[in-house]
């Protein structure tokens, strides 16, 4: 009653000065530090109007200890100096610009400042790259930050309980490791969240590759986002160069200074937050260049396969700025500043093709050349002409790592004969029902078989803007296809069953693709993973059971088999095997 009063009266509601704000944040982990002081960033983040918290429309900060049973006051970062309540919670005030170490890591409203602003950076920023706003998995509008919720060298996404929950651990000194102060694991987990929202079957049994994906986001995100900044690439460049302004850009010294330099980042990322984080950054850039790890049991655990999907896209991103590089030396030198800047726009278009590739990735049993080639197919639509040639060095990198783009998967379907009677353009955009329809429709076209129960999961219009300045107006609807069979109905169709799986053993096997319409409601790319895919059946049912996936039913590729809500959880879970601590 009181708004409707106020506007009764006359009032104007209050209304932001501009679409974006700077919050001061930690860079990159407290260890992280230049002459003597932590790394700190400026962060532009989404205006919002924010409650004590903060609590935007999207995050919601709740500074909940479990372990200790104690809620610590919300964070007010609303401008002190504005005495009316109303219009305050639409200003800003950061207290933090110019705030001491001791304050940055002990005063709590500042943890809580930090792991909103990368959140609301890193949602921000897969956003513009999609074209639309993201919706999370669950039934709630806001996504839980818990920045001091247990005792415990971890952190991790819980969709049932609609939050993120981050960690700290007492250290011998006296001092506390806390992981809400890593922009790594911030980013990290914030990209969990958000993929589960695009992909929510991402998380049910599949393939070694779709976990392997889950893990590598986080850190793709995360790396390319901070190697975006033109400022920190100079820094480093200035440096790796003794101080130099100019760099040389022989072919050589050109690769191994590109080399150096993103390994100089991850080196960072990868040993920060006090040896909590996980080394996975640091190896990653180092793995040789083969396919030997196809043939690895190793690396079927997912954080060791995510380093091979980090590990293409980091040598992808080295082969991208050398390229432009190449193209803007003069006399085979050039100052610090543009190198810096050609290796941030480098980085920049890799993760914005990363970040749209997952529109065009199947909507279940992701393998890692389903990145390769959603990459490629979606970034050719946005930027057909690739005048700087990323697409090729995107495609070479992976094929380092014995990742080959495949021909089946994703396919042009534009000139096919397809029938759009009874289909409604308008409806088509937003509705799984009409999206069905179309579906129905076109079964044999599509080559599906109506055998299998199909249901479109989802509908998402996206629009995106080209290098040309140009609109690209896309419909993106995902279906998926399931089929429940026992042990010995599975090899009557012809998946190859492990000695650990018996006839009575309850399996489900999973199919589905992604279909991409134009602006006018035409189909034009299919992508699809086949249920009857015996083949990838059977590389499925072995690795779920080699790994041990079976629920507490005994069944196999229902489920993950981990607690409820707590996949993510049991994802972070310590092994030192791997140097993987939180």
């Amino acid at each position: 009653m009181s708004g409707l009063a106020d506007q009764q009266d006359g009032a104007a509601p209050p209304r932001p000065a501009s679409r974006t704000r700077v919050m001061t944040i930690i860079a990159q982990d407290p260890a992280v530090q230049r002459d003597g002081r932590i790394v700190r960033a400026a962060a532009t983040v989404p205006v919002d109007r924010l409650e004590p918290g903060p609590r935007s429309h999207r995050f919601h900060v709740v500074d909940y200890d479990g372990t200790s049973g104690v809620l610590h006051p919300a964070a007010d970062l609303a401008d002190p100096r504005e005495p009316d309540p109303r219009p305050a919670r639409w200003t800003y005030a950061d207290r933090f610009a110019q705030a001491s170490d001791e304050v940055l890591l002990g005063d709590f409203a500042f943890h809580a400042q930090n792991v909103y602003a990368i959140a609301a950076r890193t949602l921000a920023r897969l956003e513009f790259a999609l074209g639309r706003r993201i919706e999370w998995e669950f039934r709630s509008h806001q996504l839980y930050l818990v920045p001091h919720a247990f005792v415990e060298a971890n952190a991790f996404y819980s969709r049932d309980d609609c939050g993120l929950f981050f960690g700290y651990l007492p250290q011998p000194d006296g001092t506390t490791v806390h992981t809400c102060l890593s922009h790594d694991i911030v980013a990290h987990e914030t990209t969990h969240a958000i993929l589960d929202g695009l992909r929510p079957r991402f998380m049910e049994p599949g393939l070694p590759d779709q976990p392997g994906f889950h893990e590598a986001l986080g850190d793709i995100v995360a790396l390319l986002s901070v190697f975006s900044l033109p400022e920190l690439i100079e820094f480093a460049l200035t440096t790796e160069q003794d101080a130099r302004n100019r760099v040389e850009t022989g072919n050589d010294l050109t690769e191994q200074l590109a080399q150096g330099i993103l390994f100089g980042v991850a080196e960072q990322f990868g040993s920060t937050t006090s040896g909590v984080r996980g080394s996975a950054l640091r190896r990653s850039v180092k793995l040789d260049p083969n396919a030997a790890w196809l043939g690895d049991p190793g690396f079927q655990e997912p954080h060791r396969r995510g380093e091979i999907l980090v590990a293409a896209l980091t040598r992808g991103l080295v082969k991208m700025w050398t390229g432009r590089l190449a193209q803007l030396a003069d006399r085979g030198a050039m100052s610090v500043r543009a190198a810096a800047e050609a290796g941030a726009k480098a980085a920049e278009h890799l993760l914005t093709m990363f970040i749209r590739a997952l529109d065009y990735a199947p909507a279940v049993e992701l393998e890692f050349d389903d990145v390769l080639d959603a990459m490629l197919v979606a970034d050719a639509v946005v930027a057909p002409d690739d005048a700087h040639g990323y697409r090729d060095a995107v495609r070479e990198a992976f094929g380092t790592y014995g990742i080959v783009q495949p021909t089946d998967r994703i396919v042009d379907v534009a000139a096919a004969p397809l029938y759009y009677d009874h289909v409604n353009a308008t409806a088509l955009r937003t509705n799984p029902d009409e999206v069905f329809r179309f579906v129905w429709q076109n079964l044999d076209a599509l080559g599906l078989c109506p055998e299998y129960e199909l249901e479109v999961a989802a509908v998402r219009p996206a629009v995106r803007i080209g290098p040309d300045g140009l609109l690209v107006e896309e419909v993106v609807a995902d279906y998926v296809q399931v089929l429940d069979l026992t042990g010995t109905q599975a090899g009557e169709r012809g998946i190859g069953l492990p000695h650990s799986v018996s006839g009575d053993t309850p399996i489900q096997i999973w199919g589905g693709g992604t279909l991409i319409f134009d602006q006018f409601g035409r189909l034009k790319f299919h992508q699809r993973k086949r249920l009857d895919d015996w083949d990838r059946q059977s590389r499925r049912v072995a690795y779920l059971a080699h790994r041990g996936l079976f629920d507490t039913r005994n069944r196999l590729g229902f489920s993950l088999g981990a607690s409820r809500g707590l996949p993510f959880a049991d994802l972070h879970a310590p092994d030192r095997g791997i140097e993987e601590r939180w």
